[in-house]
């Protein structure tokens, strides 16, 4: 019979380990609407895997690495959010957020656009809070590999783009449910690309149950404003399942989601499914 990789084994035995902690329910709730609510000033490094199926090109692949930098500005917070992201694609496809111009090609793997929102938060109420902030793009995208040509057209949009975010959150207890806008605009770049004008509209809704579980719909619906009025908009319907686990001082969220996308732009994924994986840090 053959023996288990080391990498199942150790999969295997992590997650062993993580239902085995002692969890204390009033530590697992507090994690939890931290974890619900991005613009809560605490530390924490999502890990993210997004897989779009059923676009005519072919499939996209994105890992992305998230973290959290939030900074104390007296009664204030700046809450930074970076987002660095390696995707795999076929070719072009269009309607989704970290490609939001499509280039011809066949293909190519690396490091995507990075992008960074910061935002000023004020909490209202313990319910209740806000934050805007601008969103800026850098054309980071950098093919992997053995090649000479390191700049990969496929990867990025090839503009440093900027705009306007906002965010609103409120969680009466056990629902956490908010939005997020953002809006952004090429300002430079390569000439030989075309420019860039993209809204993401993004409303998420959190339903908690019991042990650190929880239903979550996170919808990412974009319009991107260069294209016709009837091929203009993604929107994906879906939702998933979570899981937090509290460790002390720490915490780690996962979750697992599915969308359908009935209204997309031409040549766009039918589809998507993500899994992810947050290091909370508590003060």
């Amino acid at each position: 019979m053959e023996k288990p990789s080391i990498s199942v084994t150790f999969l295997f035995s992590f997650s062993l380990l993580l239902f085995s902690c002692g969890v204390n329910a009033d530590e697992t709730e507090r994690f939890v609407y931290q974890a619900q609510n991005p613009l809560t000033p605490i530390y924490s490094i999502p890990l993210e895997y997004t897989h779009h199926g059923g676009a005519k090109n072919g499939d996209v692949s994105i890992g992305s690495v998230k973290p959290v930098i939030p900074i104390a500005l007296g009664d204030w917070n700046l809450i930074n959010q970076l987002s660095l992201n390696f995707i795999g694609t076929p070719g072009p496809v269009n309607g989704i957020a970290e490609l939001p111009e499509a280039f011809p090609g066949d293909g190519a793997y690396g490091l995507g656009d990075t992008t960074l929102t910061s935002y000023f938060s004020l909490n209202t109420s313990d319910d209740f809070s806000w934050g805007f902030g601008p969103t800026l793009v850098f054309p980071t995208d950098t093919l992997f590999g053995d090649t000479e040509d390191r700049e990969s057209r496929e990867l990025g949009s090839g503009k440093f783009s900027v705009g306007p975010a906002v965010m609103f959150v409120t969680q009466p207890k056990p629902w956490s449910l908010g939005l997020a806008v953002k809006q952004i605009w090429s300002v430079f770049g390569n000439d030989s690309r075309d420019g860039v004008s993209q809204m993401l509209f993004q409303p998420f809704v959190n339903y908690n149950l019991n042990d650190g579980w929880y239903l979550v719909s996170d919808m990412d619906m974009i319009a991107n404003w260069n294209r016709d009025n009837d091929d203009r908009w993604t929107v994906p319907v879906g939702g998933g399942v979570g899981k937090l686990f509290s460790l002390g001082q720490y915490a780690i969220n996962t979750k697992v989601e599915g969308y359908y996308n009935p209204v997309r732009v031409s040549e766009s994924p039918e589809w998507s499914a993500n899994f992810s994986f947050q290091f909370l840090f508590g003060k």
